[in-house]
């Protein structure tokens, strides 16, 4: 009896894995395929499963839009964002985690308060403080403000994760001489690595994927590769060809290197076994 309750319960996990997996899957699956429709056949009431395949949508695409320029201002900020928010992150939630200062709580505090501002209540300010500064319409302000709204996100985790290594190691590391710093860079990092490829991943998708400011900051070939999704509305209606093709090289990007670290994500989001 208890055997088969087992398999019972066994058979329901699969079933039910397999059931939300196909639910995430199907969008990315349909939009895949989408881009290889004809005009005809995304325009069906009817959903098309057996087509004849084209690649005229993805022509279009990376004629008439020019995918690569905007494709390499994407990889500059995501890239530039993500980096300089791990640089400045991970030596401040390490000093927020080993050193007493005067008022830690109510700094933190304000820190997860900024992530609960929406960025959109911030646009018009930030427009405007470009402009003064002279950084408007250019890929730094894009570095700067997506650095500026992902670092508390990377101070308050990454301060956890420091939080779980255990003080002696810090204590040894003064004992043979070391300096914070050295502390923090031979001892601290190498240990905490799930931890920092992990939000690395979070801060490269969340830049990725970032159309606000992207939109508003930046205009013409500095724009980056999510705006241009806003060129299938045309006055003849919307492209949902290139739209879905454009939609699979936004999403390739992450995906790959979704894959490419997700022992790592296990690791970085089971992390905490160390115990002091």
């Amino acid at each position: 009896m208890h055997l088969r309750r087992s398999q019972a319960s066994q058979a329901f996990l699969l079933a039910a894995n397999t059931i939300a997996t196909a639910t995430f899957l199907f969008p990315i699956a349909w939009m895949i395929l989408g881009s290889f429709k004809q005009d005809a056949d995304l325009l069906s009431p009817s959903p098309v499963w057996f087509f004849t395949p084209t690649l005229d949508h993805w022509r279009f695409v990376l004629d008439s839009w020019n995918v690569g320029t905007h494709l390499a201002n994407s990889l500059i900020i995501a890239i530039g964002a993500t980096a300089l928010t791990i640089l400045l992150g991970v030596p401040a939630a390490y000093g927020f985690s080993r050193f007493p200062m005067s008022g830690k709580d109510q700094i933190l505090l304000n820190l997860l308060s900024l992530k609960m501002i929406p960025p959109i209540t911030a646009a018009v300010p930030l427009f405007l403080l470009s402009q003064k500064a002279g950084l408007y319409n250019s890929l730094s302000v894009l570095v700067i403000l997506n650095t500026a709204f992902q670092l508390p996100f990377v101070i308050l985790v990454m301060k956890s994760f420091i939080d779980e290594l255990p003080y002696d190691l810090d204590e040894a590391a003064e004992i043979d001489g070391c300096s914070n710093f050295r502390i923090l860079r031979k001892v601290i990092v190498p240990l905490a690595l799930p931890g920092i490829i992990c939000c690395t991943l979070f801060v490269f998708i969340f830049t990725w994927n970032e159309f606000l400011f992207a939109n508003v900051m930046v205009g013409g070939d500095l724009r980056p590769l999510p705006v241009l999704v806003g060129l299938a509305l045309t006055h003849r209606g919307i492209l949902w060809g290139a739209a879905l093709a454009l939609g699979v090289i936004v999403a390739l990007p992450v995906l790959v290197l979704s894959l490419a670290l997700s022992r790592y994500m296990v690791r970085g989001l089971t992390f905490g076994a160390v115990k002091g």
